[in-house]
C-alpha cells in the first residue's frame, strides 16, 4: 500500500509543480522570438535554453508540436547553411526536429536545401519523408485530399467532353440521316440537309453554350450507342451533375480548415501550437458570444498559453450557455492542477452524469481518486472507462500525458458543424470568407447539375420513344448511312444496298461501278485511319473510343488526362506543398512519365494499324 501511495503523491507533486512553474513562465508565443533573437546574435547557448524552455512549457500545457516554429527553424537552417554558418545550421536542424518531428513543411524545406547543394539522393529522400508526413496532421491530409479531388473532377469533366465528341464522330452521320428523314416529311429542298446538320448543334444555335452540347449529344446519341456506351452516358451524366457540388464542398473544406473555429479545434485535437489560433478565435468570440463549444475551444487555447484563469472563465461560460460534460471535465482538470482533488472529482462526476459515453471523464476520475488514496474508486473508474472505450483508454494509459489527466477536445465533426452554424448567421463573413458553408440544395442550382440530370433522364426516354421507329445505321464498308426507308429490313443491317450487291450477293455489276465503289471504300477506310491517328496523337484513348473499344479507350483517356492535369496543377491548388519546390518537381516528373507511358501504350497500336479494305 505504501508504494502506490508514494507513487501517487509523487505524480501529483510533479503535476502541481509543473503547473506552478508554468504559471510563472512566458507564453510560447513570447519564448520563441527570444530564441530566434539569440541565435541571430550568435548566442547559441542562450538560444538552446530558450528552445528548451519552449518545449518544456509546451509539455506542461499538453502541447505536442510547434509546426510554425519548426518551419521557422528549418528556414533558419537553410539560410545558415547557404551562408556557411555550420553551428547555427546544426542548432536549427536539431531544434526543428524537436519542435515538430513529423512536419511535412520541415521535410520539404530540407529537400529544397539538399537540392540547392546538388545532393539529389538526400533531396528525394527528404521529399519522400515530407509526402509521408503529409498524412500525419489533419490539415495537410484534408488539403491533399482536396487537391486530388479537384484534379479528379477536372479529369472526369474533360473525359466526358471527349467521350461526347467520340459519340458525335461515331454516330453524327447516322443521327443527321434520321434528322433529314424526319424533316423531309414536312419540308423539301436543300434546306433539309442544312437544317439536319444544324440540329446536331442545337444548343449552340439557341445560345445555351458549348457545355449543354455535351448533355445534348449524350441524350440524342443514346439510342445509337452500344450497351457499354449507354452505361457510360448515364454514369458520366451523373458524375457531371455532381461535379459542381463536389467542387463547392471541396472549396468549403479548403477555406474552412483555416477558419478560426477549425484552426482552434485542430490545434486542440492534435496538441499543436499555432500562435494565431487564439487571436483569431478571440476575434470571433467577440462577435459570436452564445456558442458553448467556442468557449471550450477558447479555454483550451488559453490553457496552451498558460492562462488558467481565462481558461476557467470560458469553461464556466460554456456551462452557463449549455451545461456539457466537456466543460466539466476541463474544469475538473483545472482543479486537479491546482491540487483541489475533491473539487476535481465533483466536476468529473457531473460530467459522467451528463455524458455516460465520455470515457475520459471516468479516466480522469480514476487518476484523481488515485492521487487521493482512493484506490478502490480508482480501479472501478478505470474499468468503467475501458468498458466505454477500451482502445483509447489503453492508449492513454500506456503513454499518459504530462498533466496525468486528459483534456476534453471537441470532436472535429462537431467543430465543422459549429463553423457552419456561425457562417450561416453571416455575422463573421470577414473572418470566414466566401466559402464559409456548404448547402447542397443551393449548390445544386447550377447549369451543369441541371444539364447532367436532364441528360440522365431524357436519354432513356428519347431512346424508348424512337425505338419503334428505328435508328439509322452506317455501312461498315463505305460509311454510307441508311435507315429502314432506304433499304429492306430483310437485308444486312451492316451493309448499304450497293455493298450488299458487291460484297455479299456478288451480282454482276459493271466494272466502272465496282471500281468506283472500291475507291469509295478505300477512301473511307484511309480517312478513318488518318482521323484516328490525329485524335490519338493529341488524346490517347480517343481513337479506341471512336472505334468502339469504349472501356479501354475511356480508361486510357482518363488516366492520361489525370496525369497531365496533375503535372499542371500540382502546387497551384490548396498549398499542401507550398514550402517544397523539389516535392512539386518530383510529382510533376512522375505524372509526366506516366502520361508518356500511357501515350505509347494507347497510341502505338493505332499508328501501326493500316486501312482495311
Amino acid at each position: 500500500m505504501k508504494r502506490p501511495l508514494l507513487r501517487s503523491v509523487l505524480l501529483a507533486s510533479v503535476c502541481l509543480g509543473s503547473m506552478g512553474a508554468r504559471a510563472e513562465q512566458l507564453a510560447p508565443r513570447d519564448i520563441w522570438p527570444q530564441a530566434t533573437a539569440a541565435i541571430d546574435q550568435g548566442e547559441i547557448d542562450k538560444a538552446s535554453k530558450r528552445a528548451a524552455e519552449l518545449i518544456e512549457t509546451g509539455k506542461a500545457a499538453g502541447i505536442k508540436t510547434f509546426p510554425l516554429y519548426a518551419e521557422s527553424a528549418a528556414s533558419l537552417e537553410r539560410r545558415a547553411t547557404l551562408q556557411g554558418n555550420a553551428k547555427v545550421a546544426e542548432w536549427s536542424n536539431r531544434i526543428a526536429a524537436q519542435l515538430d518531428p513529423r512536419s511535412p513543411g520541415v521535410a520539404f524545406i530540407h529537400s529544397d536545401l539538399a537540392a540547392e547543394q546538388h545532393n539529389w539522393p538526400a533531396a528525394v529522400s527528404a521529399a519522400m519523408r515530407g509526402f509521408r508526413n503529409t498524412f500525419s496532421n489533419y490539415r495537410s491530409r484534408l488539403l491533399g485530399r482536396s487537391d486530388m479531388l479537384v484534379t479528379l473532377i477536372l479529369a472526369i469533366a474533360v473525359t466526358a467532353a471527349i467521350f461526347a465528341i467520340a459519340l458525335f464522330v461515331r454516330y453524327g452521320k447516322t443521327m443527321a440521316h434520321d434528322f433529314r428523314e424526319t424533316l423531309s416529311a414536312k419540308m423539301s429542298g436543300g434546306a433539309v440537309s442544312v437544317l439536319a446538320f444544324a440540329l446536331l448543334f442545337l444548343p449552340i444555335f439557341v445560345w445555351l453554350g458549348p457545355m449543354w452540347l455535351i448533355f445534348y449529344w449524350f441524350a440524342i446519341f443514346f439510342g445509337y450507342a452500344n450497351g457499354v456506351e449507354r452505361a457510360l452516358i448515364l454514369l458520366l451524366s451523373l458524375l457531371l451533375a455532381a461535379a459542381p457540388m463536389a467542387l463547392d464542398r471541396t472549396a468549403t473544406s479548403i477555406a474552412g480548415v483555416d477558419s478560426p473555429v477549425m484552426m482552434a479545434a485542430v490545434s486542440s485535437e492534435e496538441g499543436a501550437y499555432r500562435p494565431d489560433a487564439l487571436r483569431r478565435l478571440q476575434e470571433l468570440g467577440n462577435i459570436v458570444t452564445d456558442d458553448p463549444m467556442l468557449h471550450i475551444l477558447l479555454g483550451n487555447l488559453y490553457l496552451q498559453d498558460g492562462n488558467e484563469r481565462q481558461a476557467e472563465v470560458h469553461y464556466r461560460r460554456s456551462n452557463e450557455l449549455h451545461e456539457n460534460a466537456g466543460a466539466h471535465v476541463n474544469l475538473g482538470n483545472l482543479h486537479f492542477f491546482a491540487g483541489e482533488v475533491s473539487a476535481a472529482i465533483s466536476e468529473y462526476e457531473r460530467a459522467e452524469v451528463l455524458d455516460k459515453n465520455l470515457a475520459i471523464a471516468d479516466y480522469n476520475h480514476s487518476v484523481a481518486a488515485g492521487s487521493d488514496n482512493k484506490f478502490d474508486v480508482q480501479a472501478q473508474k478505470l474499468d468503467q472507462a475501458k468498458r466505454i472505450d477500451r482502445a483509447s483508454i489503453e492508449r492513454i494509459s500506456s503513454n499518459p500525458p504530462p498533466q496525468l489527466v486528459v483534456m476534453y477536445r471537441p470532436p472535429l465533426p462537431e467543430a465543422w458543424a459549429v463553423a457552419t452554424s456561425v457562417a450561416r448567421r453571416g455575422v463573421a463573413r470577414a473572418l470566414f470568407g466566401s466559402w464559409a458553408w456548404f448547402d447542397p440544395l443551393v449548390s445544386a442550382r447550377n447549369p451543369v447539375t441541371v444539364g447532367g440530370l436532364l441528360a440522365f433522364l431524357l436519354a432513356p426516354l428519347l431512346w424508348l420513344k424512337r425505338r419503334r421507329a428505328g435508328f439509322a445505321g452506317a455501312c461498315i464498308k463505305c460509311g454510307r448511312t441508311f435507315c429502314h426507308r432506304c433499304k429492306s429490313a430483310r437485308e444486312s443491317a451492316t451493309y448499304c444496298t450497293q455493298c450488299i450487291h458487291i460484297y455479299l450477293k456478288r451480282d454482276g455489276v459493271s466494272l466502272d461501278t465496282k471500281r468506283t465503289k472500291l475507291e469509295e471504300v478505300s477512301d473511307h477506310h484511309t480517312g478513318i485511319v488518318r482521323r484516328n491517328r490525329f485524335f490519338a496523337f493529341f488524346l490517347p484513348g480517343s481513337a479506341q473510343l471512336i472505334e468502339g473499344r469504349t472501356s479501354s479507350g475511356l480508361i486510357g483517356n482518363f488516366a492520361f488526362l489525370f496525369f497531365v492535369l496533375l503535372a499542371l496543377l500540382v502546387g497551384r491548388l490548396a498549398p499542401v506543398l507550398a514550402p517544397g519546390d523539389v516535392a512539386k518537381l518530383i510529382v510533376r516528373a512522375i505524372a509526366i512519365f506516366l502520361a508518356v507511358v500511357i501515350w505509347f501504350v494507347m497510341d502505338l497500336p493505332v499508328f501501326r494499324r493500316k486501312a482495311a479494305v
